[in-house]
């Protein structure tokens, strides 16, 4: 279960140092505030291992990614790191969903 925990740990680490990221470079509007205050939350139910949330954060990042997919592919060659972005999200979402341990850890019983 620990090995679950600190996948769950640095994929909520991620999320925040993702949203830091695109604070920097898309600037201090309310929607990049507002997407921090969405992976701060995201990484706090990650590493309480509220059961079954992983499956939440899961499809909340694929569906942002998803979202975002089209305008990233028709803004190539300069969108490829929101592109590399939408990559890891779904890269982290299927860790959520498919990895043994985290879903150990999410699943289990108090």
């Amino acid at each position: 279960m620990a090995k679950g925990r600190t996948f769950a740990l640095g994929i909520g680490i991620y999320f925040i140092v993702k949203q830091v990221l695109n604070l920097l470079l898309g600037g201090f509007g309310f929607q990049n505030f507002f997407m921090l205050v969405i992976a701060v939350a995201y990484a706090a139910v990650l590493v309480l291992g509220l059961k079954y949330c992983n499956y939440i954060v899961a499809a909340l990042a694929a569906l942002t990614a998803l979202y975002y997919l089209p305008g990233n592919l028709g803004g190539l060659p300069g969108s490829w790191l929101y592109l590399l972005e939408g990559i890891l999200d779904i890269g982290a979402a299927a860790i959520l969903i498919f990895q043994k341990d985290v879903r150990a850890y999410f699943n289990k019983t108090a």
